[in-house]
């Protein structure tokens, strides 16, 4: 049996963000990036 499970790296809640100068959204490039809590729950059930 193979079992898929689809997940999203999000910016890191904790970690300090900074937003880009040019249209004043967050700066994905310098942002730490971990997975999703609720796609970590569906890893660890996969």
């Amino acid at each position: 049996m193979n079992i898929v499970v689809l997940v999203k790296q999000v910016p890191d809640s904790g970690a300090e963000r900074t937003l880009s100068q040019a249209d004043h959204t967050l700066d994905r490039e310098d942002a730490e990036l971990v997975l999703d809590e609720i796609n970590e729950r569906a890893t660890e059930e996969g």
